[in-house]
């Protein structure tokens, strides 16, 4: 048995070559006043939680399956349909794992005792893995990604990410054609976004038009995964879809400033004055349409932190684990990053800052505090507080200070160089 489970990724099938030839694409590149046109003050970040649960699976003989899944929350009045939509969204997610944890679990016992029986080893557990990025959360939208992976034997496993993208006033579920309804200009768009990006990429090669039709199905049949975030509408396309296994994920970005005749009426083409946004590791994010290549992408293992910006990257050696990153764009138009994870040393959590409006990205802080909601100790059960808002959110205290223990929730800030600014006990709204 050797299933894919991510049947959105099995988008690779032959699709004929066109005849149009692939345009070539110059970055426009918008004033600071251009792009803040683009903005809306009156848009308000919404707060969420995230819970994901973890699984694990077997027999005396040994582990069958390790999984998790994560769900959302709204965690504010004032939007009931929305709410109402996130929470069938992850009663849905819950019911879907419990069944395919069953049979993956069913599919791994019988590998195993076929392996066995023929002499061979049995390359397991199986996994099955579902987070959430949430990419935009305010009163105009709410746009996850879900980052999606697989393993049922074999070489390797399958991974990829969808997008789940709904109006906030409505709690309608967002298709593609709700947001962009000029499905040929977003084509056109798509495809030269992805030649400025990837003008090395094997899908580029020089007179091959396959990635316009390659371009042109996903849309029109809607299934091209994508996100709508502060800035912009982003696409990604999965292992196998426009590039091999190896080559992994391919993102491009269609910002609002660059291209505000493809978004709908309805506000669409508008974002909030200031943000903040959850980074998937090693996945590109672009955050504006800036000269400086506002690309960002942010890795780490134990024994340090990566973190390409502008241009440049960088490496910051710290020893630590589960890294979880947010960037934040302030209402002056300065970005932050903010990474939390596991501190090895302190043996707790933390959260490393970065300026990223330096000529390469620095870190200004490390500071004794997390986005973990849940008791350390409860690991198979985690809520995390999801930072939407730069001027007003939770976070959690893993130090001792004069004013509290650790553990406390707190509601926070970002300051005015960037680190993070307690404002008090109460509960933020976002």
């Amino acid at each position: 048995m050797k299933k894919k489970m991510l049947c959105a990724l099995a988008l690779c099938a032959a699709l004929s070559a066109g005849a149009a030839p692939v345009p070539q694409f110059d970055a426009p590149v918008a004033s600071a006043a251009a792009a803040d046109s683009f903005t809306d003050a009156s848009i308000q970040a919404l707060p969420l939680t995230k819970r994901t649960l973890y699984f694990a699976d077997g027999d005396q003989t040994g582990p069958l399956l390790v999984s998790h899944w994560t769900g959302v929350d709204l965690v504010c009045g004032g939007f009931g349909e929305l709410s109402n939509a996130l929470a069938a969204y992850s009663a849905e997610e819950a019911q879907n794992a419990d069944a395919v944890n069953a049979q993956m679990t069913a599919e791994a016992r019988q590998e195993r005792e076929e392996r066995l029986a023929s002499g061979s080893p049995f390359y397991g557990p199986f996994e099955r893995q579902r987070d959430i990025f949430v990419r935009r959360a305010d009163s105009q939208v709410v746009s996850l990604m879900e980052s999606v992976s697989s393993y049922t034997g074999g070489v390797h496993g399958m991974y990829g990410v969808l997008g789940q993208n709904f109006d906030a006033r409505t709690g309608k579920k967002l298709a593609l054609s709700d947001v962009c309804p000029n499905t040929e200009g977003l084509i056109a768009a798509i495809v030269a976004h992805l030649g400025f990006d990837y003008p090395d990429a094997p899908f580029m090669q020089s007179g091959s038009t396959l990635i316009q039709e390659q371009v042109r199905q996903l849309v029109a049949d809607d299934v091209v995964p994508w996100t709508l975030g502060p800035r912009g509408l982003t696409v990604y396309f999965n292992p196998y879809v426009i590039g091999s296994y190896a080559e992994g994920i391919y993102t491009t970005t269609i910002l609002f400033s660059q291209h505000p005749d493809l978004f709908a009426d309805g506000g669409y083409g508008y974002g909030p004055a200031s943000y903040a946004m959850e980074v998937q590791p090693y996945l590109v994010t672009r955050l504006s349409d800036s000269p400086r290549d506002h690309r960002l992408t942010v890795g780490g293992d134990e024994n340090g932190i990566t973190i390409t910006f502008g241009g440049e990257t960088v490496r910051d050696a710290c020893s630590i684990r589960d890294i979880r990153p947010v960037v934040a764009e302030v209402s002056d138009r300065r970005h932050y990053l903010y990474v939390d994870c596991f501190d090895n040393e302190r043996n707790h959590r933390v959260v490393r800052v970065y300026d990223l409006n330096l000529p390469e990205p620095a870190c200004i802080g490390v500071q004794p505090m997390t986005f973990l909601a849940s008791p350390v100790e409860q690991e198979n059960d985690r809520k995390w507080f999801v930072m939407t808002d730069p001027a007003d959110f939770m976070a959690v205290s893993m130090e001792e200070s004069a004013l509290y223990p650790p553990g406390t929730q707190v509601r926070c800030r970002v300051g005015s160089d960037g680190r993070i600014e307690f404002i008090s006990v109460e509960d933020a709204k976002g």
